[in-house]
């Protein structure tokens, strides 16, 4: 087995583990959390959103790093074969989105965390106005994770 084989996999299973935890913030979590009173949701959140944060943080940087090896790999290191073709505008525009994604997580949505208090002691107060960040942030991010599968699959096999 190659290197690129291995960085592939990689990337191929820390993106679709990266979308299987959003689907699961979307649709299973989020409705959850709504469904408890204010001190629960309070625990809820400080308990469980620094978990899901630790592991996205770790598939983001398995993605984003395989995904730069794989891109300077099958253009030999030259860019400029990502400006035209089928290939290459998918494999740029959704390569942008995931980097976009990942700046999005580690600087703003971190500092987002701890403005929003999502820290242990949180008051029932602030536990609603993270409920609505915690409902509209992962569904943005949902549909543009979508939009960067979709973009992969037309690169690899064509879709539009």
């Amino acid at each position: 087995m190659d290197i690129d084989t291995i960085m592939r996999t990689l990337h191929v299973l820390s993106g679709t583990a990266w979308f299987g935890q959003i689907m699961v913030i979307n649709f299973i979590l989020i409705p959850s959390l709504s469904k408890f009173d204010k001190s629960t949701q309070n625990k809820f959140i400080t308990t469980i959103y620094p978990k899901i944060f630790k592991v996205e943080s770790h598939l983001l940087i398995i993605a984003v790093l395989t995904g730069i090896h794989l891109v300077m790999s099958h253009t030999n290191a030259d860019l400029s074969n990502l400006l035209s073709g089928r290939w290459g505008l998918s494999i740029l525009i959704g390569g942008s989105l995931g980097i976009l994604l990942t700046v999005f997580h580690f600087f703003i949505e971190k500092r987002m965390a701890k403005k929003i208090g999502i820290t242990k002691g949180s008051s029932n107060e602030i536990v609603g106005n993270v409920h609505l960040k915690i409902k509209i942030i992962p569904r943005l991010v949902l549909v543009v994770i979508t939009s960067i599968f979709l973009l992969m699959i037309n690169a690899s096999r064509g879709i539009f």
